[in-house]
């Protein structure tokens, strides 16, 4: 590799719940791919990709032997590292094994960093590798890499966290009625049976939104992003609803803001016209972290004038300044969960319906909820 196309790929990778050696493995299979590489070409040396990532070579050692141990590449003393084979002397796909599986998500965030932390356990535990692919939140590279990843006879199933989809994409159409093993995470498509892992929205939203009330709230609000076509948000304001009902307290609409676009301006105004409202109940921790800035722009105090409250439970709840209370979707319960469905789907006889997972969440209080005064 030239000194040119080094500047032009240098980027840093950081610390986060992927390893940086389980990271750096995943960019030399992009730059095998990028590169188009064959059989016995010269694969970046680890000072090479040491400086193209910004990482120790020792890092980019450990990513290389994962990947000798693999088949994926081989090495030679004093030589370099070169790519390996495979059967009919085509370059390894990500392994010399047929059970290989495939997760494709639309980006590496906490959330998603722990289920694949989870899920790769999980998958070596059942005998089966298994490969990660990111699609970027970019619908058209999703239904690529579907494509490509399906017609690689080397791959046994996939796994899809869909990006911000409202309804499945034509490859998903296509895998399901060629009856393709795949397993959708943490979404629901209605028109489609496809088999599913997804926490318990509906029981979450419920249990939180009888917390508050039972905390004294009776003007308890709902913002969400918006929830047409998305499953998850859907079901979360369902169970805002049916605590309501369940504990006889009429609905205020004027409290609800179903369709929040990340605009401030809006969201300050809703809160200030919304001045009965003493908690709210936040489709999510981004949308609640917004709430709560906005009300300290406002000068409203959290949660001595408002009560605030997400759904996932992000990491960074607890090191707020006013830490967050969340309905908590166990990630790694996820990760291990669509391992375990795939590989019953793959070996399910055909014609057989696997049923979907639902999981069960959990509701985390911290300091953003307290009683009205």
């Amino acid at each position: 590799m030239n000194g040119k196309e080094l500047r032009e790929k240098k980027e840093k990778l950081v610390k986060g719940p992927f390893a940086l050696y389980e990271q750096m493995r995943l960019k030399i299979m992009e730059l095998i791919e990028e590169r188009g590489l064959r059989p016995h070409d010269p694969v970046p040396s680890e000072g090479e990709l040491a400086d193209m990532f910004g990482v120790s070579r020792r890092t980019s050692k450990e990513a290389l032997l994962a990947l000798a141990k693999e088949g994926i590449v081989y090495r030679m003393p004093r030589r370099g590292t070169f790519l390996a084979e495979y059967g009919d002397g085509h370059a390894a796909p990500a392994g010399l094994s047929d059970r290989v599986i495939t997760m494709v998500v639309p980006a590496i965030d906490d959330f998603v960093g722990q289920i694949m932390t989870a899920a790769l356990p999980a998958a070596q535990a059942l005998g089966y590798e298994l490969l990660f692919r990111v699609a970027g939140d970019d619908h058209d590279k999703e239904e690529a890499l579907l494509r490509e990843l399906s017609e690689d006879r080397g791959i046994r199933g996939i796994i899809l966290f869909p990006g911000d989809r409202r309804a499945c994409g034509n490859q998903v159409l296509r895998l399901h009625l060629a009856n393709y093993p795949i397993v959708i995470i943490d979404r629901a498509f209605r028109e489609l049976d496809i088999p599913n892992v997804c926490h318990d929205h509906y029981g979450g939203a419920y249990e939180l939104t009888t917390h508050l009330i039972g905390a004294g709230h009776s003007q308890v609000g709902f913002v969400s992003e918006e929830m047409a076509g998305v499953m998850s948000r859907e079901e979360r304001y369902q169970g805002y609803i049916q605590a309501h009902v369940a504990a006889d307290l009429p609905v205020n609409r004027s409290l609800i803001y179903a369709d929040y676009g990340n605009k401030e301006a809006d969201l300050e105004a809703f809160i200030r016209a919304a001045s009965a409202m003493t908690a709210v109940f936040c489709s999510n921790d981004y949308v609640a972290l917004a709430v709560m800035k906005a009300a300290h722009r406002l000068g409203i105090e959290v949660p001595g004038r408002l009560s605030v409250a997400g759904f996932t439970d992000s990491r960074m709840n607890g090191l707020l300044p006013v830490p967050l209370t969340s309905v908590r979707k166990p990630a790694g319960d996820l990760g291990r969960a669509c391992i375990d469905l795939l590989i019953q789907v793959i070996g399910a006889p055909e014609g057989t319906r696997v049923p979907s997972v639902k999981l069960p969440t959990k509701l985390i209080l911290r300091e953003s909820v307290a009683a009205p005064r």
